[in-house]
């Protein structure tokens, strides 16, 4: 009998996923993982769940900056992206004839970049304004939200570890793993109303500048504790000794004694013959 669609079962302890033939020929994978369904989406109702490829396009327009060296431009590569909060924070500005290869994909205000490199991480932002009609790298997916899609909730919906969890499963390659515009179309993300994706858009950028703002402040009182210190260096101010202290120089001795040898090696001596000999392995307390 033809097996007409995927079935789950278990065989003892092991969990076995049987498929048609014709199905696993065109996904082209034999690992299991990739073929049984994601565990984090089971927290959302069936009919909650979409697409992206049905909330957004996967935008296609490239420019070469190099066909305009002189020219100056913002280049948004993986590393430009804050993993933890997922805001660009670092564009480089590069002229034309800097541009590396990989900056080819124009980007749109309010598009948003998805990695396709380690996708779970979560390198995944919108475009702010002033970063509209830049560059960004090809080792992103450039998703433009459809008419009635806020953008800010679908970098929510993205950047969710369901989400993530999917692209996980799409991803090959083991050292570096990776995944491609149609995993990114195919991923399902949990789908609200109009209020409902304004309010969590909402929600969820307040408390972004609240993080922002607390670490301001806290950036403010490191850099305002360096510089009283040092005037009071200069002054001559003198300093009590704190009653208990991780940092003090009693303490770290302590540590030091308890540290294990260093290990390194021998530096060869003068004239003693090279070959295959292996260095000799130095231990000193």
């Amino acid at each position: 009998m033809r097996l007409l669609h995927s079935a789950i079962m278990w065989v003892g302890d092991m969990k076995v996923v049987k498929l048609a033939r014709d199905a696993l020929k065109a996904a082209g994978r034999w690992d299991i993982d990739f073929h049984l369904p994601s565990e984090g989406i089971r927290q959302f109702r069936k009919d909650a769940l979409r697409r992206v490829d049905t909330l957004a396009d996967v935008a296609i327009e490239k420019r070469d900056p190099t066909s305009n060296p002189e020219m100056m431009f913002q280049y948004i590569d993986i590393a430009s992206v804050d993993v933890t909060t997922g805001s660009i924070v670092s564009p480089q500005e590069l002229l034309g004839e800097e541009a590396p290869s990989r900056a080819r994909k124009v980007v749109s205000a309010f598009d948003i970049i998805v990695s396709t490199c380690r996708p779970t991480r979560g390198a995944i932002a919108v475009v702010p304004v002033e970063l509209h009609n830049q560059i960004a790298s090809t080792a992103f997916t450039v998703i433009r939200p459809k008419p009635g899609i806020n953008p800010y909730y679908l970098y929510f919906a993205l950047r969710l570890p369901s989400t993530l969890e999917q692209f996980r499963k799409w991803s090959t390659g083991s050292s570096y793993p990776a995944i491609l515009d149609d995993d990114v179309r195919k991923t399902l993300v949990p789908m609200v109303g109009q209020v409902e994706q304004d309010a969590i858009a909402d929600e969820v950028m307040r408390a972004f500048r609240e993080r922002s703002e607390a670490i301001r402040l806290a950036n403010d009182r490191w850099n305002d504790t360096l510089a009283r210190l040092a005037e009071q260096i200069a002054a001559q101010v003198q300093h009590q000794q704190p009653a208990e202290s991780d940092f003090s120089l009693d303490m770290i001795e302590r540590l030091r004694e308890n540290l294990p040898a260093l290990t390194f090696d021998v530096p060869q001596r003068k004239g003693r013959a090279s070959g295959n000999d292996q260095p000799d392995l130095l231990a000193v307390a």
